[in-house]
């Protein structure tokens, strides 16, 4: 694996953080800074990662739909434990992974399970499935709602940080993954 020595977006994010540790800017943490940021960096150099792209307004995009979902989901969770009480019903729902690339993969993941009411259990790797807990699926039409939220994540994750071809990949992976029908536990 190749090394990548210097990086300069790693080394203003490396200043800027040692700017806020410090809560001020002046000539000697502007110096120190420096000095830290380089040592960090030709120290401890990161991996070379071939694929990664990172389109900002597709990120944007990714980041207002995260919020937007958080937030309707924490609504959403609370209304069904405030009237279904005890009696919430659950399931764990397989979902397709749509993605080869692991930080693709592992942050859509990550994503899924920031969000009240839905947990990635398992990435089954050699199968290419997710195992989704997700809370107030009391029918088959919510079991594919659940399913469908868990594959527009993924898409918005591998457009923001997946390269065009991989983004067209996924969304005919999509569509097949639409046509086929969500597996999950009684409702």
């Amino acid at each position: 694996m190749t090394r990548q020595r210097f990086s300069l977006t790693m080394f203003v994010w490396l200043l800027l953080v040692w700017f806020m540790l410090w809560g001020s800017v002046d000539p000697f943490i502007v110096l120190t800074g420096v000095v830290v940021a380089l040592g960090v960096l030709l120290l401890f150099p990161l991996p070379t990662r071939p694929g990664l792209f990172v389109r900002p307004l597709r990120l944007l995009r990714l980041v207002v739909f995260v919020v937007a979902d958080l937030t309707a989901s924490a609504f959403q969770t609370a209304w069904f434990v405030l009237r279904y009480g005890r009696s919430v019903r659950e399931a764990v729902l397989s979902v397709p992974v749509l993605s080869e690339r692991d930080h693709a993969v592992v942050a859509a993941a990550n994503m899924v399970s920031l969000t009240p009411g839905k947990f990635v259990l398992q990435i089954d790797r050699a199968r290419g499935i997710y195992y989704v807990y997700a809370l107030g699926v009391r029918s088959a039409r919510e079991a594919a709602r659940a399913h469908d939220q868990v594959l527009e994540l993924q898409i918005r994750v591998v457009e923001a940080l997946g390269s065009a071809r991989e983004a067209a990949t996924v969304r005919d992976r999509v569509a097949a993954a639409r046509r086929a029908p969500a597996k999950g536990g009684a409702w």
